[in-house]
């Protein structure tokens, strides 16, 4: 069967991930979306990728086993790469229709190939009339936080409960069947892990440092450390490689991402490669408990949402004792530094409140970054970040 993974016409309201990211690329649960997917298919099925072509190449790039925006999508499944997919989910959608969710079309079943630019154009004539269906759909970057838990418990099932690694005597594992340690973790003196409310999955080459406390529902993934003494309290999604300190909560972190010292991040969804500053805090709950609304800068929203923090795009850093307000947007690429409540709204490439970013001096810091990961910064990378940067100064 062919499968197809695709984007819709409102990536615009998942900013500032999709910035520079599919849809797909998404982190909900133990999982992004497009590995939900790779998960459900077989060895005989093939699966492609349409995105904007803004982001073609950085996809081509990041997936390079698959074929992106082809000239002619071939008759099989088209699932949209913002929705939550799961193998049965799949498998009980009928040939020759069309399906929504959330009011927005997630699923085509194609019984003819089309051309990549008919898809495109008839993806709004087909949300006109379709049949719905339960699947999950993120329509802003702010529900994978308030549906991570309820998946985090369901994908724990596809995980070994087996106890790999270190696990110092003195640590303290608390309904121990919903914890599950991977190849070499190092779990120090001290550590509670309390899996009583959910499960905790630590990938390969974890380590929690001494005195932390991991509350579930928790996914930790391969290569990450938890400063001594941090707090995790529950709903928390960690990408690769990040380092943690302080207090998070109900929040989801991106690879290579950092937040190493004491401050609170609660309700947030932060990218790669992001810097915390040491004290850096945000704010996920007004002072009258009212709803929290985001301006995305194309428009603002009501999240009818009480608790909600930040949205962190790529490769923002933050100085220290930032304070970072209810419902706040920051781009790619930003300098957040300076006394009081950050903007509600930080466009990428800030610098302070002010200025912006020296392209040139952004990439050869970035360059330094990743070469500390013994990851090189692509030339393809390189001409999106400067043509971005041009088209916002």
């Amino acid at each position: 069967m062919n499968y197809t993974i695709f984007e819709d016409n409102f990536t615009q309201d998942l900013k500032p991930f999709t910035i520079n990211h599919a849809s797909f690329e998404m982190r909900c649960g133990a999982f992004s979306g497009i590995e939900r997917i790779i998960n459900a298919l077989t060895e005989n099925d093939s699966l492609t990728l349409i995105v904007r072509e803004e982001i073609e190449g950085l996809i081509r790039e990041r997936f390079p086993k698959y074929s992106v925006n082809p000239q002619v999508i071939g008759k099989g499944v088209c699932l949209n790469g913002a929705s939550i997919w799961s193998k049965d989910s799949i498998s009980g959608l009928p040939q020759g229709k069309e399906f929504s969710a959330n009011d927005k079309l997630v699923a085509i079943v194609l019984e003819e190939s089309e051309s990549l630019l008919e898809f495109r154009n008839n993806l709004e004539s087909r949300s006109q009339v379709t049949t719905q269906i339960k699947t999950p759909h993120i329509s802003y970057l702010w529900d994978t936080i308030f549906i991570s838990t309820d998946l985090l418990i369901k994908d724990s099932s596809q995980f070994s409960a087996n106890k790999y690694g270190f696990i110092h005597p003195s640590a303290v594992l608390e309904n121990e069947e919903e914890i599950f340690t991977g190849n070499r973790c190092t779990i120090k003196a001290g550590v509670v892990i309390d899996a009583t409310k959910g499960p905790v999955i630590l990938m390969d080459d974890v380590t929690i440092d001494i005195g932390s406390l991991i509350q579930g529902p928790v996914f930790i993934g391969e290569g990450c450390i938890i400063n001594p003494g941090a707090k995790l309290r529950g709903n928390v999604v960690l990408g690769n490689m990040c380092k943690i300190g302080g207090e998070v909560e109900d929040s989801i972190f991106h690879g290579f991402s950092n937040k190493q010292h004491d401050g609170f991040i609660g309700h947030s969804y932060i990218g790669e490669w992001v810097n915390l500053g040491a004290n850096t805090n945000n704010s996920d709950l007004k002072n009258n408990y009212g709803w929290v609304k985001v301006d995305l800068g194309h428009s603002q929203i009501d999240s009818k949402k009480q608790f909600l923090g930040s949205l962190i795009g790529d490769y923002t850093r933050t100085g220290i004792s930032t304070m970072i307000n209810t419902g706040t947007y920051i781009g790619l690429g930003a300098n957040v530094f300076g006394s009081d409540f950050q903007d509600k709204h930080i466009p990428s490439f800030a610098w302070g409140r002010k200025e912006t970013v020296d392209v040139n001096k952004f990439l050869s810091t970035l360059k330094t970054v990743k070469e500390r990961r013994n990851i090189e910064l692509s030339d393809l990378e390189k001409d999106f970040i400067i043509k971005l940067s041009t088209e916002i100064g």
